[in-house]
């Protein structure tokens, strides 16, 4: 195997061991030249797989097959009880050329970017917001985390609950909907809406995670579930801003960095010149909020002992720490529902750090790992300048099949 600037080359003039069952075996099935373009296809999807090539980053380019097969004659000799018989025996050679060659994949993504270009959804734009109550003192925090909105999961291999591209983007479309409907009695004068936290599942042409460490099960390229991501967060904040101003946040996951990142990078371009819409992008994995003296920081993940996290709230942000009275953390990763009080070293008061749900169900990983105590759902919350969080919402989609079916019927049908 040669790896050139303009690809692979696999280029077989004799037989591999680790091929050599393989190719005799194509030689003997085709001593009659019967060397059609099925066949040799066939056999090169197995020297593929057996070589170890990576499908999602190489393709075939071109290939070669030459197969021989000539007959030779074997003097045989047997001798028995002193007498010597010989005889003349027909056999076969085999000899298989092979050569093939690659090119990277990546010369297909400007066709995908091209796709992606003429399927971005328009909308109708209007400069305007609707009359709304100011000067409330509530704000209105929209959480959705962990959607994992390319996840693949089948219901027979989990026992749980079917899951993909767009079952994903009905359960998103749910939770939003249904956060603005809980939160609609309230008249909250801003939404922050949160941006990230693993919303997309894979990070790269490969479908893995943002470090590679992890392949896993996708529903389909990541320029197919970019697309899908836009229009649906597109969709979502319009109608997040038909109610207030909207603040977008980007808090990344360890799922989905860069592509949470391109996504926001998008929004803060698309809305531009809109005075109602504003987009945090900055490359601080950590943000904070001051709301009256409310403090609430956002990260998508907590590890080791908690009372640092009350010590890193403070250290992080030291001026909006001094000017709060409740603080919080709200993060997501883990996939369940948990709230940890957590007391710092000082006396100032405690940071509650809150564990939110996940969107996405059980999957094979998930399964396999006993990982199956959550319940999937997206979360909010409404904020007082004087008292701190004072409700949680949460759009439950449910576990199990039965349960998001009823939720599907009702949302697309008004059953």
């Amino acid at each position: 195997m040669r790896d050139k600037k303009d690809g692979i080359i696999l280029n077989f003039g004799e037989e591999p061991n680790s091929l050599s069952a393989v190719l005799i075996a194509y030689i003997k099935k085709n001593q009659e030249f019967d060397n059609s373009i099925d066949k040799q296809q066939n056999l090169i999807e197995d020297i593929i797989k057996i070589a170890g090539i990576d499908s999602k980053t190489w393709r075939v380019k071109e290939f070669k097959i030459t197969p021989n097969v000539w007959g030779v004659t074997m003097k045989q000799k047997q001798t028995a009880k002193g007498k010597s018989k010989t005889w003349a025996e027909q056999a076969h050679n085999y000899q298989l050329k092979v050569e093939i060659r690659f090119e990277r994949i990546f010369t297909f993504i400007e066709d995908s970017l091209k796709e992606l270009i003429v399927n971005i959804p328009t909308f109708a734009y209007s400069s305007k917001l609707p009359k709304f109550k100011p000067g409330t003192g509530i704000l209105h925090e929209i959480a959705v985390l962990d959607a994992h909105l390319a996840k693949l999961s089948w219901l027979q291999e989990t026992g749980y609950r079917n899951y993909d591209l767009n079952i994903a983007v009905e359960d998103y479309n749910y939770a939003i909907d249904q956060s603005l409907n809980f939160a609609s009695p309230f008249t909250p004068e801003k939404i922050i809406y949160i941006v990230g936290q693993d919303m997309y599942h894979m990070d790269n042409m490969e479908g893995k995670t943002t470090r590679g460490e992890h392949t896993l099960d996708v529903d389909g390229r990541i320029t197919k579930v970019h697309a899908k991501a836009f229009e649906i967060t597109l969709k979502s904040i319009y109608k997040c801003r038909a109610v207030a101003p909207v603040e977008i946040i980007w808090s990344p996951g360890n799922h989905d960095y860069l592509t949470s990142f391109m996504l926001c990078f998008t929004l803060k371009e698309h809305f531009k010149d809109d005075k109602f819409v504003t987009v945090d992008v900055g490359t601080n994995i950590r943000k904070a909020r001051l709301w009256g003296n409310l403090l609430v920081g956002w990260t998508h993940r907590i590890t080791g002992r908690y009372n640092t996290w009350g010590n890193e709230l403070a250290q992080a942000f030291p001026e909006l720490w001094g000017q709060s009275k409740f603080r919080e953390w709200h993060h997501g990763d883990q996939h369940k529902k948990q709230d940890v009080k957590t007391i710092p070293t000082f006396t100032s008061g405690g940071v509650l750090c809150r564990q939110l749900t996940a969107l996405s169900p059980v999957d094979k990983w998930h399964f396999e790992n006993m990982f199956t105590d959550a319940i999937p759902g997206g979360e909010s919350f409404l904020w007082s300048k004087d008292h701190g969080i004072f409700a949680n919402f949460i759009a439950w989609t449910g576990q199990y099949e039965k349960n998001r079916n009823e939720i599907i019927k009702k949302r697309c049908y008004g059953q």
